[in-house]
Formats: structure tokens, sequence, C-alpha cells
């Protein structure tokens, strides 16, 4: 039961992350990028709070060790957004959730980088073959047929996939001594300060229906990173793992039925790619465990 208790939580998440990416993207157009992060981090804060208070104690969210670490990662955390969701407004939706999905992977490589981490071939065979993917996705975009706006989108994306990955690699050192609650809460706080940091270059005041579109992007936002946590914590990571695929379903369709973006074959073959080179990551992984666990059970007391 914990297993598909868990499994529902990944796919509701991936559900809300859909939708606050298809709101951002559609404000997008008419609010500047720096505004739109103040407002999906910024009304993200409510619903973590909330969450957090009716199920243990609302003074986990404020409660470090290392309030700097926060600071760190929010940083890097928040120029990963502001690039992301700059992508998000040049390119369609589905070539840009392709190129993203090799997050996971950049975590793996810069794992072995900055963690000393022990990183097996197969594992650098798959970051190998995604980059592979993402180079077949690029691939109008730097033969320079589509534009420098697009090109531009995909410069941002890749380089939203680095910092993600570099921000990954300090919440691994932050778990040390940090609760999920506090980095959440820390990294929401944090950006929406960094954001501000863009009215120098203009702000626009939202009509009311903007407005209310940008507050529902925070909140779906806050409840689908309340969703992806708790999966996590009540299934195992390497069962839960691939359900984040299902974003690409849902980016897809809300692309085509709302923005009118259909895939391109470029990005159906290069991000299906990309995909399956995760996916065999996880599957590889949640195989180890089960023979390491194998192992462990089989030795006698």
């Amino acid at each position: 039961m914990n297993a598909l208790y868990g499994i529902g939580l990944k796919i509701a998440s991936t559900m809300f992350f859909a939708v606050m990416l298809a709101l951002i993207k559609y404000t997008s157009t008419s609010m500047p990028i720096g505004e739109v992060i103040f407002a999906r981090c910024f009304f993200a804060l409510p619903p973590l709070l909330l969450v957090t208070a009716w199920q243990s104690d609302w003074r986990d969210c404020i409660r470090t060790k290392n309030p700097w670490a926060h600071v760190r990662r929010s940083a890097v955390g928040t120029t990963s957004m502001f690039c992301w969701f700059t992508s998000v407004s040049l390119l369609p939706l589905p070539e840009a959730t392709a190129i993203s999905f090799l997050n996971p992977l950049m975590i793996v490589a810069m794992a072995a980088l900055f963690l000393k981490e022990v990183v097996k071939a197969y594992r650098w065979t798959a970051v190998g073959i995604s980059l592979i993917g993402v180079l077949i996705i690029l691939s109008p975009r730097l033969s320079g047929s589509t534009g420098d706006v697009g090109l531009l989108g995909a410069i941002l994306c890749l380089s939203s996939t680095v910092l993600t990955g570099l921000a990954g690699i300090l919440i691994r050192q932050m778990t040390k001594t940090e609760n999920n609650s506090a980095i959440i809460f820390y990294f929401f706080v944090t950006a929406s300060c960094f954001s501000l940091i863009t009215i120098y270059w203009g702000w626009v005041i939202p009509d009311f229906r903007t407005f209310g579109l940008m507050v529902l992007a925070g909140i779906f936002g806050g409840l689908g990173q309340i969703l992806m946590t708790k999966s996590y914590s009540v299934a195992e990571a390497s069962l839960v793992a691939p359900f984040d695929y299902v974003n690409v379903v849902w980016n897809v369709v809300i692309g085509i039925v709302i923005f009118g973006e259909y895939p391109s074959h470029a990005v159906v073959i290069g991000g299906g790619i990309v995909v399956l080179a995760g996916m065999f990551v996880v599957y590889r992984e949640r195989q180890l465990g089960v023979s390491r666990k194998a192992e462990r059970q089989a030795k006698p007391l």
C-alpha cells in the first residue's frame, strides 16, 4: 500500500508541476520573468506552512543549523529558475521539457566531480547517451533554421539543467544537518528576496486575471513540491523516481491543447533517448538495491 500511495503522490506532483509550468508560460508573455519567479516562490509559502503545521510543527520550517548553506543553494536555484522560466517562454513546451530531463543525469555527473562519488560505467554510459539525445533535440536550433530566439531558449534550458544539478549537490550536502521543510521554506523565502532585485529593470502591475494566474502558479508549485517530497518519504526512491517522466505526457498534452505546440520529430526521437537513458539508470539502481538487500538478509547473525 505504501508503494501505491507513493506512486500516486508522485504522479499527482507531476500534474501540479505541469499546471504550474503552463501558467508560468502563459503569464511570462506579459510579465517580467523576475516577477513571475517572485510569485512562484512567494505564493508557494502558504501551502507549505499549512501542510507542515498540519503534519508536524510549522517551526520545522525555520529550524536551521547552517543558514548560509540555504543562501548558497537559493542563489544557484534562483538562477536556474530564471534560465528555466525564460527558456519555457521562448521554446515550445514539449521541447523545453525534453531537454530538462537531462537534470537527473547531470546530478550523476556532478556527484562524481564535486562529491567524489564512485559513478559506475553504466551511469556514465547513460549520461553520454542522454547527451546524444539532447544534441538530436537541438539539431534544428544548431543548424540556424529556427531563429536566434529558439537557440537562446535552448542554451538557457541547458544552463538550467547544469545549475539544477549543482543545486542538487548542494541539497545533498545540506540534508546532513537540515530537514526537508527548512530546505524548501528557505529556498522559497530567499528566492523571493533574490527576485526582488529585478524590480530595478522594471516590474509590471498585472491585471486581476494575470495576478490570479500567478498566485495559482505559486500555489500549484508549492503543492507539487510537498507531494513530491511526501512521495519519497513513503516509498522507495528507486520505485517512485521513474514516474517523474509522466511529466512528459502532461506537458505534451498541455502544449498541444493550450498552446498549439506539437513536438517535432527531433524532440520525439531525442527526448525519447533522454527519457530511456534516465529510466535505465533508475532501473539499474533499483536492481542493485534489491541485490544488496538480499545479501544483507542472507548474512547470518
